[in-house]
């Protein structure tokens, strides 16, 4: 499993107890050379996580990342617009990042779910075809159940899901065989960093969040590290991608990275999806 840097934060103020401010060009530019440093070879971005996707090519310097990206969701477009913009939103991501561009997800699993979903994913790959390079598609997805669901229709190559202390669904579900599975949300937002402020932030949380806060002191292991150990449990998952706003953010998780181990601790699933789910939040 490789560790992954996404870079919503670099476009946009993101996170549950985050500083309230997308990171400044220069920080992200000394994030991403640390990263390069550390091991880090593939990036993670979207269409939709403000200006980043068109900026982050100048930023990466001359670090020749792998840069997943994502198609914009297609929201209330008509049903007459959107094949052409899929389209655009295709053409953009390939002249915006080049050579790095590695593979491209749909953004919304909705939007693969309509009655043209099989027509703008048959659209996206045709894209894709035409730039004669092996240039993967996907989809990022809320549950592993949505990922089984477009499998049995869709050629899927890269997938993204969720998954953490609280949100431990992929260990209950069949191996994505064939499926290059990235997994998001280690850190859940930042609240399994920040138990205290995070209950306060998502009241649904705070009991979990307390079950994770002395699970971890009863182990001796520090939040970050315990966090990562986690993903690295999970099965099947290639590349687990995390967000930073700060240099000496990226640092510790890297550190915390290369100390941890996969962990096992099923008791800090919690069966209330308002504690993990951020479109549940308040």
């Amino acid at each position: 499993m490789e560790l992954a840097l996404g870079t919503v934060q670099f476009g946009l103020a993101y996170g549950a107890v985050g500083r309230g401010h997308q990171v400044d060009p220069t920080t992200a530019a000394r994030i991403l050379d640390a990263a390069w440093q550390a091991g880090v070879r593939c990036l993670d971005t979207a269409a939709a996580y403000g200006d980043i996707e068109a900026r982050l090519a100048d930023l990466c310097g001359a670090h020749p990342f792998r840069i997943i990206s994502k198609i914009a969701p297609l929201g209330g477009l008509a049903p007459a617009e959107r094949p052409a913009a899929v389209q655009a939103s295709v053409a953009r991501s390939l002249a915006r990042l080049g050579d790095r561009l590695d593979a491209l997800l749909f953004h919304s699993v909705a939007d693969l779910e309509a009655e043209d979903g099989d027509a703008l994913w048959a659209i996206a790959r045709a894209a894709l075809r035409e730039t004669g390079r092996p240039l993967r598609l996907g989809v990022s997805c809320y549950a592993p159940e949505e990922l089984q669901r477009l499998r049995a229709r869709l050629d899927i190559e890269v997938a993204q899901l969720p998954g953490n202390a609280l949100d431990q669904r992929l260990a209950a579900q069949p191996a994505f065989t064939e499926v290059e599975l990235h997994v998001r949300s280690a850190f859940l937002q930042g609240l399994l960093l920040a138990p205290e402020r995070g209950a306060v932030r998502v009241p649904a949380a705070a009991t979990a969040l307390q079950r994770w806060q002395q699970r971890c002191a009863d182990a001796g292991q520090a939040p970050t590290e315990a966090a990562l150990g986690i993903v690295q449990g999970l099965p099947g998952v290639a590349a687990c991608v995390v967000g930073v706003e700060t240099l000496a953010q990226f640092d510790e998780i890297a550190a915390a990275w290369r100390h941890a181990r996969p962990l096992h601790w099923p008791e800090l699933a919690s069966p209330d999806a308002d504690a993990w789910d951020p479109r549940r939040w308040p």
